[in-house]
């Protein structure tokens, strides 16, 4: 498995995003978190976010749980319960919240589970989006309200309906996919509110690898945009991309 991992806070005084590469033997752990600006201590939640993540998934192998559908949904409730138990008991972190997008890679086998906006993407031949946000502007475009197209430039499109660490319960979607050769990206909205789905794949196959690609895709959405952090990770099982660019 090859992997690169990147973050910048753009133009922001402070990177409230927070990543994790994490292996367990043949078994990879991914993950992106983006702490919400309107939030207390935005970074506090991502960075506890990704912390509790791998110890939450560590601790379940070690109990030895083998569906990564069910690892993955109780991580995903044990870190939200931290995340929420520690707004609760201190004032200064009252509030805060994160969203969070996280693989497991087991070779082609790959299981996602996301809550809020940062996604995952399948990117090969083309580029697909394999979570859906939750979002206000999601769910317009779900009721048939505005397109896709509209909804990369609505006002509201940062509005968040469901965040890691502001309810006591909550259960993430889950999503089973094969790699199958193709790149596997997560990210935070810094990059996708900037770039549009097929000039990120144009940047990641004309890059001569992982590294350079995750450089091009966050200096293009500081360039296009950049207000927001911008946090990417890639991985594949075969890089191509010196053979595609």
């Amino acid at each position: 498995m090859k992997i690169a991992s990147l973050t910048d806070s753009g133009k922001r005084a402070n990177n409230e995003d927070s990543l994790a590469v994490t292996r367990f033997g043949d078994i990879y752990l991914l993950a992106v978190a983006n702490g919400l600006g309107g939030h207390s201590a935005g970074e506090i939640a991502s960075g506890l976010a990704v912390i509790e993540l791998e110890e939450a998934v560590n601790k379940g192998f070690s109990e030895g749980i083998t569906d990564f559908r069910m690892l993955l949904q109780q991580a995903f409730e044990k870190t939200n319960r931290e995340i929420y138990s520690l707004a609760r008991e201190n004032p200064d972190y009252s509030n805060m919240g994160t969203t969070l997008v996280a693989a497991l890679i087991e070779e082609e086998r790959c299981v996602i589970a996301n809550i809020g906006d940062s996604r995952a993407y399948l990117i090969g031949e083309e580029i697909k989006q394999q979570t859906k946000d939750h979002s206000f502007v999601q769910e317009l475009v779900d009721r048939g309200i505005i397109s896709e197209e509209e909804a990369f430039d609505h006002p509201e499109k940062n509005i968040i309906t469901r965040v890691m660490g502001t309810d006591a319960d909550i259960k993430p979607d889950l999503y089973e996919i094969r790699i199958c050769g193709q790149y596997l990206l997560l990210c935070s909205d810094g990059l996708t509110d900037s770039l549009r789905g097929e000039e990120i794949r144009r940047i990641i196959i004309s890059s001569k690898d992982l590294d350079e690609a995750c450089e091009k895709l966050i200096n293009s959405a500081k360039e296009t945009d950049g207000r927001d952090n911008i946090t990417v990770i890639l991985a594949t099982q075969v890089d191509r991309l010196k053979a595609e660019g």
